[in-house]
């Protein structure tokens, strides 16, 4: 067997379902298989998934044991060469999987692959490429020092702001949203480390590799939509947790004196992020109160889609001639890499919706650290 995907869920059954039909249609032509842990979920997920995707390998848990146990879970059943950990709240192309394998069977030294990432507003997300998260490192993370300074090698070395996001890198640590790993390399290096309940299992597990001997990839052949936000929100629970895995992961792979001065920059980091929060003000946005017109983006015009609102019908190509649009991808009527190109062509020019489930749900996120909006029609 080629791929084994594995998707842990908690609580995200409108962008999971999406999730899984993108996922189904990129594993058309592979020999695949697909996993979903669901770890407790009270919004309908298992149901959903018996229901629209009887063909997946459900486990569901009547606990929240958190991500790395999950994930284990389903690693210890998977048969694939290759097993991809995926979110809930990602949208993968046609074309990715198929690229991916392309790659990784040409490139032996490729122990894992991570994959380019754009959020719900068609931005890059930084952390599709990550460096190893010293001291340093993690203190200009969490004080906005790598905000500040996003090309530099000394202030981004976090997220690697200095490589280039279009082209392919070895670099150090991936993100859980899309790792790709060799089956081999999970045997010999081990699953995740179920010490980590969240955050920092995915920066384990890379660091292990590495330290195998083998290489990990930045992959920007492909790019694949994940919303962020679904699965937590960037709040003070998302910082402690943060904060709790990076002591976790200093303490397990450095000396306690590394330890002891990570200890202290981080919460320098931390006092200073409470602080800028205290005194900044959020500008007032006027943007919900702009008047905005809903454009059906499609290759085909006869798709008799109707809509509680007034909504137009424009061809991709066209795009480019609108303004103040919210755009709406009926994903029946238009291919998902499709989809990723125009949003990451116009970014944040216009607000964006998936439509789904015949047309009586409208799912989107425009911000990266805020749930998104599922609109039920």
């Amino acid at each position: 067997m080629e791929l084994s995907v594995i998707i842990v869920s908690y609580n995200t059954v409108d962008f999971l379902k999406i999730c899984l039909h993108s996922v189904y249609t990129a594993c058309h032509s592979l020999n695949s298989e697909v996993f979903v842990v669901d770890n407790n979920s009270s919004d309908g997920s298992v149901e959903m998934i018996r229901e629209d995707f009887p063909q997946t390998n459900l486990i569901a848990n009547n606990n929240n044991p958190g991500f790395s146990i999950a994930n284990n879970q389903a690693i210890k059943l998977a048969k694939g060469k290759y097993i991809l950990i995926l979110n809930p709240d990602t949208i993968v192309a046609e074309d990715t999987f198929i690229k991916m394998i392309s790659f990784l069977d040409v490139n032996d030294k490729a122990g894992s692959l991570g994959i380019k990432m754009i959020d719900g507003s068609g931005s890059f997300l930084p952390e599709s490429k990550r460096g190893i998260p010293t001291p340093w490192a993690s203190f200009c993370k969490m004080s906005g020092l790598s905000n500040l300074f996003k090309n530099s090698n000394l202030f981004n070395e976090y997220n690697k702001g200095y490589l280039s996001d279009d082209k392919n890198h070895p670099i150090e640590i991936l993100a859980g949203a899309f790792m790709c790993i060799r089956k081999k390399v999970i045997d010999k290096v081990g699953m995740f480390d179920e010490t980590f309940f969240m955050y920092g299992e995915d920066i384990d597990l890379s660091y292990r590799i590495i330290q195998a001997g083998y290489e990990n990839y930045y992959f920007s052949d492909s790019a694949i939509i994940h919303f962020k936000g679904e699965s937590t929100s960037k709040d003070k629970t998302y910082r402690d947790r943060f904060y709790k895995a990076m002591l976790i992961f200093t303490n397990k792979h450095f000396s306690k004196s590394y330890g002891f001065i990570y200890n202290i920059l981080i919460n320098l980091g931390i006092y200073i992020i409470k602080f800028l929060s205290v005194i900044k003000k959020s500008p007032i946005s006027d943007s919900d109160n702009n008047i905005e017109d809903y454009y059906i983006v499609s290759n085909e015009f006869n798709h008799n889609i109707s809509l509680p609102f007034k909504t137009f019908t424009i061809y991709p190509e066209d795009i480019r001639n609108i303004k103040n649009a919210i755009l709406i991808f009926p994903v029946n009527h238009i291919k998902f890499y499709e989809i990723i190109q125009i949003m990451s062509k116009y970014s944040s020019k216009f607000r964006y919706r998936f439509l789904f489930d015949n047309h009586k749900t409208m799912i989107g996120s425009d911000k990266k650290n805020t749930k998104g909006q599922v609109q039920h029609l």
